[in-house]
């Protein structure tokens, strides 16, 4: 197996994004560089790429299908969470900017006729009697409620711009932050310093990003497509296009319940009513959290070092935070070399699939989550190419538990797994 390390670090991480154009939308901290995607695009032959096409398992915020749409070249894009299907969807409008611009002053109004919605009464959406914290305070929420209810008589694309406008602005207001694999509280000296003032300048600052990336980046329509469903489920979907590339990132072997991040978008855009419709969501994820009483896994073999790692995980099972950890690691490797298998059927001859990962680490035992994929790869029938090192990553003392943190033997990676169609 040929391993490298690649100087270019910044490739995974979506920092950039918050630059680009339609990227910049709605940039999700998770996702990685729409550089990456760009770069391999540009080292195709131009005239190869009408005729291209381009599948992402893990759509996300839709950096491939976007990117992909910006370059010319045809994408096919699955996601399993409805808001971050929206996001991506959203990005790919190509709309006429003036009557966009007219109809955002009834916006406008709508945000200054707030309005009460049942929402306000749930959980900690709102600010109560006895709420020591909360997401939103009362001026903010209902503001917000008041111009999501004037877009209804938007029509569906411009609606669609205007909603992830004020997703958008209202999360700027939000008392909390997505951090990792939860929403953390902002240290605010006061939890009332949020306004709809506010949230009405943010919400026309980001029309006016998009009216601008509209009119400087027009993307044709229909070239790229994001389908909301659960990617494992791939092998029945109708949709029989084979692709010739592939790059992806399936969410990482850390316990991270993305339906839980993103929860209040989920909410607030109408996709959930209540936890139970969210577990429905979290079932349909690929099973890399303990956060839902998903079906055991059946599938074992992975390996030798698949076998290896889990026979160490076995003898320090007492120090693992949860006694599902192990169930939660064989799951996730059954659900990717299920996806793997669905990919190779719909693989052009010498198409590329690339896949960035992370290895992980519980009660101090390193999951070569990279290595494996690419063990479970090759048997299934791909050429491996190689497996790049992207960067080394810090790991929290809950993973490692009794290690030494300094120990550099110990450090965790990020890396890209080089996989070739043999069809």
């Amino acid at each position: 197996m040929i391993k490298t390390e690649l100087a270019n670090r910044s490739i995974t991480n979506s920092v950039d994004n918050t630059l680009l154009p339609r990227h910049r939308w709605y940039p999700i901290k998770e996702g990685f560089s729409a550089k990456l995607i760009s770069d391999d695009i540009g080292k195709l032959d131009p005239k190869r790429k009408a005729s291209l096409m381009a599948i992402e398992p893990f759509s996300g915020s839709g950096t491939t299908p976007v990117e992909c749409a910006m370059q010319k070249v045809g994408c096919l894009a699955l996601e399993v969470n409805p808001f971050l299907a929206f996001v991506g969807q959203t990005k790919l409008k190509q709309i006429d900017t003036k009557g966009f611009a007219s109809q955002r002053s009834s916006i406008l109004k709508g945000l200054k006729s707030p309005l009460r919605i049942p929402l306000e009464d749930y959980s900690t959406f709102c600010e109560g009697k006895g709420k020591e914290k909360w997401l939103f305070n009362r001026g903010v929420f209902r503001s917000f409620a008041g111009g999501w209810a004037s877009t209804e008589k938007c029509a569906t694309s411009e609606q669609a711009l205007f909603r992830l406008a004020l997703l958008r602005a209202v999360m700027d207001n939000c008392n909390a932050y997505p951090d990792g694999k939860c929403l953390r509280y902002k240290r605010l000296k006061d939890f009332k310093s949020f306004n709809a003032g506010f949230l009405a300048s943010q919400f026309e600052f980001y029309c006016k990003m998009m009216e601008e990336d509209i009119k400087a980046f027009p993307i044709e329509k229909g070239l790229s497509k994001i389908v909301q469903m659960d990617v494992r489920t791939l092998a029945k979907y109708k949709d029989a296009r084979k692709f010739d590339f592939c790059i992806t990132s399936p969410p990482y072997l850390n316990t991270f319940d993305y339906s839980d991040v993103y929860r209040p978008e989920l909410f607030l855009a109408g996709f959930v009513e209540d936890n139970q419709d969210l577990m429905k969501i979290r079932m349909k994820t690929i099973r890399s959290h303990v956060q839902a009483n998903w079906a055991l896994p059946v599938r074992n073999t992975f390996g030798v070092l698949y076998a290896k790692m889990l026979k160490e995980i076995e003898t320090k099972k007492d120090d693992l935070w949860s006694n599902r950890i192990p169930a939660m690691i064989q799951a996730y490797f059954e659900d990717l070399e299920k996806l793997l298998i669905a990919l190779k059927s719909r693989a052009n001859k010498g198409a590329t699939l690339k896949i960035v990962v992370a290895t992980s680490a519980y009660a101090g035992v390193i999951i070569p989550v990279d290595l494996i994929i690419a063990d479970i790869a090759e048997n299934l029938g791909w050429l491996l190419e190689e497996v790049q090192t992207i960067r080394r990553l810090r790991s929290s003392a809950q993973l490692w538990r009794h290690e030494n943190l300094h120990n550099s033997d110990q450090e965790l990676r990020e890396s890209i797994v080089i996989l070739k169609s043999a069809n």
